[in-house]
């Protein structure tokens, strides 16, 4: 195991921190996508959204954090990004299929529905691992 430099754990902070700003902000500019039908099951998308960067923005430090200070080099970072968009995905995938046999295919509703539950978590993870990508150095070539 490493051991952590004052850099890489600023980076952590950093990568939180904005990652929570740019999540939340998206979350806002989507919640302005009018809605059609019920204003509560409206509401309750963006506050899945909402939650999930909040969750998201505490959770993924830790995780690119420990995974990063067994190995630390751009692969490992970029396998443990697509592991931390897996859940979001599931998610997503799985109120869809729920939503698509007990309520029927509405096609716009479950845009904006993708728009506020997938979205601004995936955003929360993906620029945490672009400010990460900053830090952590290119992995060494084997020379022959």
């Amino acid at each position: 195991m490493r051991k952590p430099d004052g850099k890489f754990v600023l980076a952590l902070f950093a990568a939180g921190a904005l990652s929570f700003l740019a999540g939340y902000a998206l979350t806002e500019l989507l919640a302005l996508i009018p809605c059609r039908g019920e204003g509560l099951a409206c509401n309750i998308h963006q506050a899945i959204g909402g939650y999930a960067v909040v969750i998201w923005a505490i959770l993924d430090p830790l995780i690119f954090g420990l995974t990063l200070a067994i190995a630390r080099n751009r692969i490992v970072l970029a396998g443990a990004c697509a592991v931390l968009l897996v859940p979001p995905v599931a998610f997503f995938l799985i109120t869809q299929i729920e939503d698509a046999l007990y309520v029927g295919l509405e096609p716009q509703l479950q845009f904006r529905t993708f728009l506020l539950t997938f979205a601004p978590p995936a955003l929360t993870v993906l620029v945490q691992y672009l400010i990460l990508r900053l830090v952590v150095p290119k992995t060494q070539e084997p020379r022959p």
